[in-house]
Order: C-alpha cells, then sequence, then structure tokens
C-alpha cells in the first residue's frame, strides 16, 4: 500500500482545503528516500493529520470499537473548522494497493455536514476512477476494514500516546500486545477456520441423526390417496363434459325451432310494443315541425327560381335602401358644388334648372319612376325582406330536409315494429318457450358441476406436484445424510488439524517476533547488551525481557526513554514479523528519548521502518542536528503554520533549521 494525496477541507485547524503529496520520491543520487516529514509546533495539526487518515478509513470505527453514534457524531461537529463559518467537512485520502499483482487507485472521501441538530455523513470510494461496483454501496464501510483492517492500522499510524500505552502497560497486562499479535499474526484467523469447522460437524451429525424412511413411507401413502382421488376427478369431469356439451346441442335445437315459429318475436314483444310506440311518437313530432315550418318560411324554401326573381326585382327597385343612400350622397355632392362652384361650371344655371335636379333626385329616392311597382313599395324595408329570403335558403330548406329524412326512417321503424308485433300475435310457441327454459337450465347446472370438479382436479393435482417435491428432498437430504458421515469424518480430521497448525504457527510466528523484537530494540537502545532476549508467553502474550546473564530484567526496572524504546521496538518487530506492505505515519515519538536515543531513532528506525514512512515531528523533537542526519532518508518535507485561526500548509521544514550548519537543504514539494 503507498499513500499518494490526504486532502482536508474545513476539518479540524485546516481551514479551507489542504493537500499533502505523501508519495515517496528518489533522491538527487536515485536512492529511494521513504521519509516525508511534516514539521508543526504544538497545536498546529499534526495528529489531526493522523485522525483524519483514519476517519477517511473507518469513519466511527476510528474512535475505538465501542464508540456510540451519538458520541461519533458530537465528535465529528467539533472537527468542522467554524472559525470561517462552515458548516460543513471533507477528508480525502488517494492511495495504492495492489491485489493479485496489479495496482490499484482507490480514493476514498468522507464528509459530513451540519443542518440544525442534524449530522449527515457521506462516504464515496472508487478504484481505478470509477465507484466501487463490485460491493454494495451499503457495504463500503465494512470493504475499507477488510482492505486495511482497523487493527493492522493501529500499529503503522500511531502516535505518541500509542507508544506510551505499551510503554507504560504491566507485565502481567499487556493487552495491546495480545491483540495485536492476534490480529497482526493472522493467528486469530486460524481459531475462527477451526471453529467454523467444528460447528459443519455438529450440524452434520444432527443432520445424520435425523431418520428419513418413516417421512418417506408417509409422503408415498399420501400420493397414493391423492393420484387415486385425481383419478376418479378425471373421469367425473370427462363425464360432466359430455353432458354438458349434449344438453348444449339439445337447447340450441330448441331454440332454432322457437325462432321459426316466432317465439322469439313473442318472447321479445314487450320490446317490440315499446319501439312501436317511440317509432309513433318521433313519426308525430317530425309532421309537427315539418307544419310549423310550412307556417312560416318553408313555402320560400320549396319555390327557389320564384324567390331568385323577387330578390333582384327587390334589388331593382331600390328596396333595400341603396337608392336612398345613393341619391343622398348625390344631392349633398351637387349642394356643395353650388355653393362653391368648384369646378366652373360652362353653362349659365338659374335656380329653376337646380330645382330640376333636386325634384329629379327626390323622385329617383324614393323610387319615383313610372316602372316601379306600387306593390314593392308596399314592401318597406326592402334589407329585412332580403334577409328572411337568405334565412328560408339558408336555415329552413336544410332543416326541412332533415326533418323529411327523419320522418321517413321513423315511419320504416313503426312499420317494422307493427310487423312484428303481427309475427308474434300469430306465434303459438309457449310450449317451446317453456321446452327452451328447461333445455338451458340442464346447461347450466351441468357448467356449474363441471367447474367445481374441474377445481378439485386442479388442487389434487398440484398436491400431487407438491409431493413429489418433498419426496425428492426427502431423497436428497437421506443421500446427503448418507455422504454426510464421510464429510463430518473429514472435518474433524481438519479440526485436529488446525489445531496443531495453530499450535504450531503461533509458536513459529512468536519465535520470529522475539528474534525481531531482540534485534529491534538493540539496534535502538543506548546499552547494546541490556536485552539478551526475550520470551513472550503462549497464553497471555506477555513480554519477559532476559539480559546477558540469563536472568529477568522485569519491564519496570527499565528506564522512561527505555520503556519508549521497548514500545517502539515492539511495534516495529511485529510490523517486520507480519510481512505486510503498509506505510506508517509516525506522531511525535521522540517526546520523553535523549539525544542518544532519538539519533538512534534517526539513523535505523525511520529509514527502514516501512517503504513509506510519514514522520510528523515538532521542531524540537527533529531539531537542526537531527535533521541533516534525516537528510538522506527524506524524500520531501512541509510545516504547518498556524496563523489567523488556522492552519497553512507550506513546503519545507522549518525554513530557520533548513538554513542552518552546511546548507544541506531538504528535497521540498
Amino acid at each position: 500500500m503507498m499513500l499518494r494525496t490526504v486532502r482536508l477541507h474545513d476539518f479540524g485547524l485546516y481551514g479551507g482545503e489542504n493537500t499533502f503529496d505523501l508519495a515517496p520520491r528518489r533522491g538527487a543520487d536515485g536512492r529511494s528516500a521513504p521519509i516525508v516529514l511534516v514539521g508543526g509546533r504544538n497545536g498546529a495539526g499534526k495528529t489531526t493529520l493522523l485522525e483524519a487518515v483514519r476517519l477517511a478509513l473507518y469513519g466511527r470505527r476510528a474512535l475505538g470499537p465501542r464508540v456510540s453514534q451519538s458520541d461519533y457524531e458530537e465528535h465529528l461537529r467539533g472537527r468542522i473548522h467554524t472559525r470561517r463559518g462552515a458548516t460543513s467537512a471533507r477528508v480525502e485520502v488517494e492511495f495504492d494497493y495492489a491485489e493479485a499483482g496489479v495496482v490499484h487507485r482507490y480514493h476514498v472521501g468522507r464528509g459530513w455536514s451540519v443542518r440544525g441538530k442534524a449530522l449527515s455523513e457521506h462516504l464515496q470510494v472508487e478504484k481505478d476512477g470509477a465507484p466501487v461496483s463490485s460491493v454494495p454501496r451499503e457495504e463500503w464501510h465494512q470493504f475499507l476494514q477488510e482492505l486495511v483492517p482497523p487493527g493492522v492500522s493501529q500499529l503503522f499510524f500511531f502516535d505518541g500516546e500509542k507508544i506510551q500505552d505499551i510503554a507504560d502497560a504491566p507485565e502481567y497486562d499487556d493487552g495491546q500486545l495480545a491483540e495485536a499479535v492476534r490480529g497482526l499474526l493472522g493467528i486469530e484467523l486460524v481459531g475462527r477456520l477451526r471453529d467454523d469447522l467444528a460447528l459443519l460437524v455438529a450440524r452434520h451429525r444432527r443432520s445424520a441423526a435425523e431418520d428419513a424412511i418413516p417421512r418417506l413411507q408417509a409422503c408415498d401413502r399420501e400420493i397414493a390417496e391423492v393420484e387415486a382421488r385425481a383419478a376418479v376427478l378425471s373421469d367425473e369431469v370427462a363425464e360432466l363434459a359430455s353432458a354438458r356439451d349434449s344438453h348444449v346441442r339439445v337447447a340450441d335445437h330448441v331454440r332454432l325451432r322457437f325462432v321459426a315459429e316466432g317465439g322469439d318475436d313473442a318472447a321479445r314483444r314487450g320490446q317490440a310494443e315499446a319501439g312501436r310506440d317511440e317509432a309513433r311518437r318521433d313519426v308525430v313530432r317530425c309532421e309537427n315541425d315539418l307544419r310549423a315550418l310550412a307556417n312560416k318560411l318553408l313555402p320560400f324554401a320549396v319555390a327557389p327560381r320564384l324567390v331568385a326573381r323577387f330578390r333582384d326585382a327587390l334589388a331593382r327597385s331600390g328596396a333595400g335602401g341603396e337608392r336612398s343612400r345613393a341619391g343622398q350622397s348625390l344631392a349633398g355632392a351637387m349642394l356643395a358644388w353650388r355653393a362653391s362652384g368648384d369646378p366652373p361650371r360652362q353653362a349659365r344655371w338659374d335656380s329653376r334648372h337646380w330645382e330640376d335636379i333636386e325634384r329629379f333626385i327626390a323622385d329617383w329616392t324614393g323610387g319615383g319612376a313610372a316602372s316601379t311597382s306600387a306593390a314593392f313599395r308596399e314592401v318597406g324595408d326592402g334589407r329585412a325582406a332580403l334577409e328572411r329570403l337568405e334565412e328560408a335558403e339558408a336555415v329552413t330548406r336544410p332543416h326541412a330536409l332533415s326533418l323529411a329524412r327523419e320522418l321517413e326512417g321513423n315511419a320504416s321503424r313503426l312499420a317494422a315494429a307493427e310487423r312484428a308485433l303481427a309475427r308474434a300475435d300469430n306465434a303459438a310457441a309457449g310450449l317451446l318457450l317453456e321446452e327452451l327454459g328447461l333445455a338451458e337450465q340442464k346447461v347450466g347446472a351441468t357448467e356449474a358441476t363441471l367447474r367445481a370438479r374441474r377445481t378439485d382436479l386442479d388442487l389434487a393435482r398440484g398436491r400431487l406436484a407438491s409431493l413429489a417435491r418433498e419426496r425428492r428432498s426427502i431423497l436428497a437430504v437421506d443421500d446427503e445424510a448418507q455422504k454426510s458421515g464421510d464429510r463430518a469424518g473429514l472435518a474433524a480430521r481438519a479440526v485436529k488439524a488446525l489445531a496443531v497448525y495453530e499450535e504450531r504457527l503461533l509458536l513459529q510466528k512468536l519465535a520470529r517476533l522475539e528474534r525481531e523484537f531482540t534485534s529491534c530494540f538493540n539496534r535502538l537502545a543506548r546499552k547494546k547488551s541490556l536485552v539478551a532476549s526475550v520470551r513472550i508467553d503462549r497464553t497471555t502474550f506477555a513480554a519477559t525481557l532476559v539480559d546477558a546473564a540469563g536472568r529477568q530484567l522485569p519491564k519496570a526496572q527499565l528506564s522512561a526513554g527505555e520503556k519508549q524504546i521497548y514500545a517502539i521496538a515492539m511495534l516495529w518487530a511485529l510490523a517486520r514479523t507480519s510481512g505486510r506492505p503498509l506505510p506508517m505515519i509516525i506522531d511525535t515519538p521522540l517526546g520523553r528519548l535523549d539525544s542518544e536515543h532519538r539519533r538512534n531513532l534517526v539513523r535505523h528506525y525511520f529509514p527502514e521502518a516501512s517503504h513509506q514512512v510519514v514522520l510528523l515531528s515538532t521542531d524540537t523533537e527533529v531539531d537542526g542536528e537531527l535533521a541533516r542526519e534525516l537528510a538522506g532518508s527524506v524524500s520531501h518535507s512541509y510545516t504547518l503554520e498556524f496563523a489567523e485561526g488556522r492552519t497553512h500548509v507550506v513546503s519545507g521544514f522549518f525554513e530557520d533549521a533548513a538554513r542552518e550548519g552546511d546548507g544541506l537543504a531538504l528535497q521540498q514539494a
């Protein structure tokens, strides 16, 4: 696993967005430089960076296995950077992880926001640039814990408090060490497999103890009974179907005779009478409507040529008012010409000329020609007469034609109804009607019985199918029970083999852990001959130090600094024994160490702890001298500067320290 970047947005002391590039780079000489050095004074946010990585990967589990949801939410509220008025925060981690020899790029983002009293959390997990689809979204939390187990990460992502807990733990109660050994060395997986096999053996024994023969016999008896009933029902269904068909043929024959002799009309006499009465009413209504039209404009509608000549005569006589309007316009124009003299008149006109013209216009406007009939003058308003003639043609004529067609249809209906009633009066179908009713009653009764028998037959066949499945299941269980004896024997032998394997694996792992711890402790300790070996109890995992003389060396006799070295050496030995290629994040590990112990850690532990080491330190822990010692293994560095209520990330490790000495420059990003 290789951490690529860590990004914090309004998280803790980090206001706004802050990004750490944690991928190690090679030095100028081409050698690997595994350390990324992050400096910061107390309260600048070093531990916050470590917490952000653990929160992104584990969520609530990052605070411990028994933290409640309410405590977790309260903790998250305290991690939102509120100086800028933020109501949400987010942490993102990008890392490479090898699976089956193929390196994949993972991106994990976890954010949360506060709205009133409610807090919501959102998790996004991407693999090679796309959301993880092989695992349901609701199981992404578990997926991350299986990818990097929390128990394992505690030994790779740790701070000074973790070291102090191991250093101060009593020899007889080293719970931290016991939990680490079980989880990190994989021994608990063997125990879990052994328990699962033991449970499998117990289940097989219970399954084999069940006797399937009585169940099989009872099933066979019921199958025989249901088959016999199904056979009887099948015969009954066939007989009823034949009887139903016979009754249907008889009923059809009687119905044909009934219809041929007018019985159908007799049966529908009431309907025919109602139809006749309705047709009569419709005929009377149509006749009344036609009479009303005849009293109004219908005569004009049936004489179109005469009406056309009358309309033309009205138009020529001026009865429409056109001549009156034209005469008035002409009189007005003449008066205006007489008064103005424009255009000039060529003839000399006196008053008698003008009087003649005025009489002519008056007579012409009033229809005063001798050719105009006095009858037209009696018409009065010619426009109203023309409108009535238009109404006769456009409305009355189509309405009359529609009423005529409707009257013809109603008359036909009336005649048909009267003919049907005549046939009904002449039919002698009373006996045939009674015979038809009896035939149809037999058809209905037979059909009802047939449906009931078919339902019973379907139920019997369904029960047979269910019994057949049950019989196959019993036979399969019996066959499985016969085979389970062999499997149970194999599982029992596997349980015994796993017990032996677990014991030998534990001895092998602990023996290697003892060797690794002794080597790591002596490389880091100032007193090289202080510890010659260590014995780890196979049951309690309590560690006992042994000096060069073979005497037991109680941990209580170690100095505070030596206890720190003891804890760091144990974590280092566990990591080397596990063989897991995980990066290490180490926060402030030098607080209680003297200068020589610090120098040993800088020379031997930090450069060799892992392929990637993110070292978080203050300026007093890794000072100028130790920075020069560490320079060859440092890829690049950052400094956390707290100002104006927030932490800023700048390149370089404490510029004042970087300028000291011989000007040795740490590679900076």
